[in-house]
């Protein structure tokens, strides 16, 4: 992780970490905190993966060939049970085994995987911009295959000279710089001079820059700095072939290689952990179907979608099914992020990195700020990287807790908001920019309430916590952390473009008890 001059702290779990947004003078509470965590998790009652990484006879098989071949088929199949593309596992096994050649090993693979994909371009998009159009008899093929040229052309003419770009204030921070340019061109091909082929085209670089923008933002981040990796080891993190989507799992080659096993022995206790990793993605993934029965099937309730909509067609759903839609919804999300991101990050250490894990018990979390650590961890990254640290580092400098509110808004809030508005771009070329603005009312009020209550609870003074029994101290943080999270999601809907604030407004004051 990046060390920064503002005192960034880390917290250890039993091996897993996260990044604590946590002013300089609270990183001693954080330790304390940190270490009555893993008194109290030292001996779990139970444990349904055995402990294969810290067993020696077993991880001195897997040092061996015949342990390596046995890793990799129990790893395909489990990848086999959760769906995932089972052309990772052989990829993962070359990088890992490829010793000092495992760097050339990856652009391959995520050029492979990329290739297979058809690098990703939304290919429904650049139909439905030809359409308005009125372009006939067009070869999307070649459209798509010259915007991905294109877009990989400039990826690496600033990767060669962004150094000499950093004496521009702007260009100091490449994400800030990255979204600018890219909104940019959006509202330059939606303006009334961009017609025909020139709009066709700009929409076409746009949809194929779109699933490597965040990752250029971190390549671009250590372009400047001395040292700087090759570009073709940058290219082969854009997005890597154990997995991504538009947050990179594994931000860029100084971090990636952080963690990277360099003996055989690290090596492979990093793929058993992996292999233990997979196994409970497997085991969430059988569990949240079985629960998806359950609920839905044999208990009768709805989804939460459903819930909302029949609310709106004014079908009487009563306020207990309503509550316990909303809270099922949390359960299946929870589940779906520990498995989704499980996955991705196993593929990752089955490669010979040992990534931290996406998730890490979330529904341990006893503040707001600590669940936002666990859940998904790299996006959270994501902003941390890119928008509370510039914020964080430039304003209210004598001020502390007023400065760490202001980029943890940055971050939770205009950092949120500009990265769902940026991966649902499509939404401006199908509706207009003024429409697709327009939708995004509901989830511009979501971003604004979730980065108000981060930022409270990153504000509050974390002395050493008294010793509060378990119904204080864990119980009833835990529950007020599920309570907010779940009346948070009736406004979390970046993609939904149909339905007003005002509509989801009215369903949260009828789970109130208020009628309108």
């Amino acid at each position: 992780m990046k060390k920064l001059s503002v005192g960034s702290s880390v917290m250890t779990i039993e091996g897993e970490a996260s990044l604590n947004l946590s002013p300089p003078q609270n990183i001693a509470a954080d330790r304390q905190q940190a270490a009555a965590g893993r008194r109290l998790l030292k001996k779990p009652l139970l444990r349904l993966i055995p402990e294969i990484d810290k067993d020696p006879v077993i991880v001195a098989y897997a040092e061996r060939w015949p342990g390596r071949l046995l890793l990799c088929a129990g790893f395909t199949a489990l990848l086999c049970s959760v769906g995932a593309n089972l052309l990772i596992a052989p990829l993962a096994a070359a990088c890992a085994y490829a010793g000092a050649y495992r760097w050339r090993v990856i652009p391959f693979a995520t050029l492979l995987l990329l290739v297979q994909s058809r690098f990703l371009v939304d290919t429904d998009l650049l139909a439905e911009v030809v359409r308005q159009e009125g372009i006939g008899g067009l070869d999307q093929t070649w459209l798509a295959a010259g915007a991905i040229g294109a877009a990989v052309a400039v990826c690496i003419v600033l990767l060669m000279i962004y150094a000499r770009l950093t004496q521009f204030a702007l260009l100091r921070w490449p994400a800030l710089f990255l979204c600018a340019a890219f909104v940019g061109l959006v509202l330059l091909a939606e303006s009334p001079i961009s017609v025909g082929w020139s709009r066709v085209l700009l929409w076409s670089f746009l949809a194929a820059l779109l699933p490597y923008l965040w990752f250029l933002a971190y390549a671009l981040g250590e372009a400047g700095t001395r040292g700087r990796p090759a570009i073709a080891r940058q290219l082969g993190l854009f997005r890597p072939f154990w997995g991504a989507t538009l947050v990179p799992f594994g931000k860029n080659v100084s971090y990636v290689r952080k963690f990277e096993a360099r003996t055989s022995q690290e090596l492979a206790v990093t793929q058993l952990k992996g292999l233990k990793l997979l196994a409970w993605a497997a085991l969430l993934t059988a569990c949240l179907s079985n629960l998806q029965t359950l609920v839905h099937f044999y208990l009768g309730v709805p989804n939460f979608d459903t819930a909302f909509l029949g609310f709106l067609s004014g079908a009487t759903l009563s306020r207990p099914l309503c509550y316990a839609s909303l809270l099922d919804n949390f359960v299946e999300e929870v589940m779906f992020m520990s498995a989704w991101g499980g996955v991705i990050v196993a593929c990752a250490r089955l490669a010979g990195f040992r990534l931290l894990r996406n998730t890490y018990r979330p529904l341990e979390a006893t503040t707001l700020i600590e669940f936002w650590n666990r859940y998904y961890f790299y996006y959270k990254e994501l902003l941390v990287d890119h928008f509370f640290y510039p914020t964080f580092l430039r304003v209210f400098r004598t001020r502390r807790k007023l400065r760490t509110f202001c980029a943890t808004f940055a971050a939770a809030c205009l950092g949120n908001l500009l990265f769902h508005f940026i991966r649902d771009i499509r939404f401006v070329a199908e509706m207009g920019l003024s429409k697709a603005l327009a939708g995004e009312a509901s989830h511009a009020f979501y971003t604004l309430l979730l980065a108000t209550g981060l930022g409270l609870s990153q504000m509050r003074t974390r002395a050493v916590p008294l010793p509060k029994g378990w119904l204080r101290g864990r119980a009833l943080p835990c529950a007020g952390v599920l309570l907010f999270f779940c009346a948070l999601h009736v406004f979390d809907a970046p993609t939904d473009r149909e339905h007003s604030l005002w509509q989801r407004s009215q369903f949260f004051l009828y789970l109130l008890g208020i009628d309108t």
